[in-house]
């Protein structure tokens, strides 16, 4: 089966940064780790897969030589192909080998909660709100309603009763992490008998079967700034999923997406509107209400006014700060009265 594209792998572009690039991998690495997915060999494979990306994106010069040769500068290079997945042998460019042990306690510790395992910030949310064009420009509130699960207020977060554990796990020395070695590789891994907290397991939970969080219903309301552009993200800091062990709640990101208007369309800061005018104020001037974002206006029209010609009216765009441009369209009868055509047939060729 052909390999697929590192990028690819960790779901980021080409010219992702060095903090773009943790970040997916901190994601999937979190969602695939075989701590998290015991017997889950689709998600261990997983995780071999994106570990494998992030050995080469995350150092500066196997980047430069993959994004040159791709795969072929790695023939060799492959977590898994030797005692296990924690151990490799690779061949970098030219007759140089590397081989030995990688030790993953640097990265699994961000992961799971740093040396002493403990507190975990919660998985942020995101919500999608669609918006009319006019509240996106001049700002709103909103009330929405997620699921979402939330510390357990009768212990606190800890999954365990209160008063019951706590004395220090002696399978990891109260570390919250054991280190094992498959082949010649190292690799740190959360302690299954305190689950990363260093701490004998308590009484269980009762009201969260020892979860440490339950299921809740959020509603509040959201204010959506003026200005705000289709697809961008409001953070709400605190509103996303609760923590593991006592860490902090993730957050909770609203993306906006916002409805077409049918009379307005957005450039920047500017705001465009498309205004008829009929065919003898076009001629000889006249004046028209132009709709904006607030009342409406009344706008002079110059004798000689040519279809499509943009009038700009200051600081009716967007937060005061951009313009509304009225763009004319000339309206043309389909049909005259004879009186009418006569008259205009006696100025053709005067026009």
């Amino acid at each position: 089966m052909a390999r697929r594209d590192f990028y690819e792998v960790l779901g980021v572009k080409k010219g992702a940064t060095a903090d773009e690039i943790k970040k997916a991998y901190r994601k999937l690495a979190r969602k695939h780790h075989p701590d998290v997915n015991p017997g889950d060999k689709g998600a261990e494979e997983k995780f071999k897969e994106v570990s494998e990306a992030y050995e080469v994106l995350s150092d500066p010069e196997k980047r430069k030589q993959y994004d040159t040769a791709g795969h072929a500068a790695f023939e060799g290079f492959r977590p898994g192909a030797g005692a296990g997945w924690e151990g490799f042998a690779r061949h970098g460019p030219g007759s140089e080998t590397f081989t030995g042990r990688f030790d993953f306690s640097d990265v699994f510790g961000d992961l799971f909660g740093g040396a002493g395992g403990g507190p975990v910030k919660g998985a942020d949310l995101e919500y999608e709100m669609e918006v009319e064009f006019r509240d996106a420009v001049l700002g709103t509130e909103r009330e929405i309603t997620y699921h979402r699960s939330a510390p357990c207020e009768a212990c606190s977060g800890r999954g365990y009763q209160p008063g019951t554990g706590g004395g220090q796990c002696q399978k990891c020395g109260g570390a919250g992490r054991i280190r094992v070695q498959k082949g010649p590789a190292f690799l740190q891994q959360t302690c299954p008998h305190c689950r990363g907290s260093g701490r004998l397991p308590g009484t269980p939970c009762a009201p969260c079967g020892g979860q440490g969080s339950v299921p809740k219903s959020e509603r509040f309301r959201v204010r959506i700034p003026a200005g705000v552009e289709d697809g961008s993200r409001i953070r709400l800091s605190g509103k996303g999923e609760a923590g593991h062990e006592g860490g902090p709640p993730g957050d909770l990101y609203i993306r906006v997406r916002v409805r077409p208007d049918a009379r307005f369309t957005r450039q920047g800061s500017d705001v465009i509107t498309t205004v008829s005018i009929p065919l003898l104020d076009a001629l000889l001037g006249g004046s028209i209400e132009v709709p904006t974002l607030g009342e409406p206006v009344r706008m002079k029209i110059p004798p000689g006014t040519q279809n499509g010609q943009r009038f700009r009216l200051r600081g009716k765009g967007v937060t005061g700060k951009g313009d509304l441009y009225a763009e004319t369209q000339v309206v043309i009868p389909k049909q005259l009265e004879p009186d009418v055509k006569t008259t205009l047939e006696g100025l053709r060729g005067r026009l």
